[in-house]
């Protein structure tokens, strides 16, 4: 018995020692000059989120926000005993009205402050060819035929008759961005796989290039029919480019993340 509080004992003192030790260090940290700076400048480098805009049954994307962490900044600046924006560590915060709360809602636009747009292609092959030759980054519709884990493009389940096949593919070459291009055929698996359900801004086809072009906007998704002719499609791309957008992956169009 003896033995048994003699362990109680040093046991209790050891947690009362680091305690003791936690709250000393945090008392000397929260003293500190470099902290007291570290908290004066970090409203200068907080960068506030942007909420999703929600409407009906549509949403367009927000963006996280970063808030500075002085804990992990001042450990990165304490050898140097004075404040340097270099060293700075962030939190990233979340916006109070997320897409990633939101995935019954469709995606018609993407996030309108990334200065972009997407274009999406399903099987034309001319267009998926020339696309590659000036890597532009395009993102297509497959199924279980069309995957290619070697693809320079992203690839977007479509297949509804093969769907989870299709997912394994993806799955195992961590490849999958979890989004739909919604229709009819593939809406209910896509919410019940809680996907992100995309819908096209604008669709090119073989007759309608000169309102297409005088429509693009920041943030719109592409989609090309299949019978669009090449011509066409590289018209459309110098227009965007013209407009000084970039055509970007869906997936890094509708995320809420920043930019590096």
């Amino acid at each position: 018995m003896k033995s048994l509080f003699k362990y109680i004992g040093i046991i209790t003192v050891f947690l009362f020692g680091f305690y003791y030790t936690e709250k000393m260090s945090n008392i000397v940290v929260n003293n500190s000059s470099l902290v007291s700076q570290i908290n004066e400048n970090s409203k200068d480098y907080n960068i506030s989120p942007v909420s999703a805009i929600i409407e009906d049954n549509y949403i367009i994307p927000g963006l996280n926000g970063y808030s500075v962490n002085v804990l992990k900044s001042y450990n990165n600046m304490r050898f140097l005993d004075s404040f340097n924006p270099y060293y700075l560590e962030y939190n990233e915060v979340t916006p109070n009205v997320s897409l990633e709360n939101n995935k019954d809602k469709i995606i018609k636009y993407g996030n309108q402050n990334k200065n972009s747009v997407s274009i999406i292609i399903e099987n034309n092959q001319e267009i998926i060819e020339y696309a590659k030759e000036k890597k532009i980054k395009i993102t297509r519709l497959i199924d279980h035929n069309s995957y290619d884990k070697l693809s320079y493009y992203e690839q977007i389940n479509n297949d509804y008759e093969q769907f989870n096949k299709v997912e394994t593919m993806l799955n195992n070459a961590n490849i999958n961005k979890n989004i739909c291009f919604i229709n009819n055929n593939i809406l209910d698996i896509c919410k019940k796989n809680k996907k992100y359900l995309v819908e096209a801004s604008l669709t090119l086809n073989n007759y309608n290039l000169s309102n297409i072009k005088e429509s693009i906007k920041n943030g719109y998704i592409i989609y090309i029919n299949d019978k669009v002719n090449l011509a066409d499609f590289k018209i459309l791309v110098r227009q965007i480019y013209y407009q000084d957008l970039n055509i970007i992956y869906l997936s890094e169009l509708i995320t809420e993340q920043r930019a590096n």
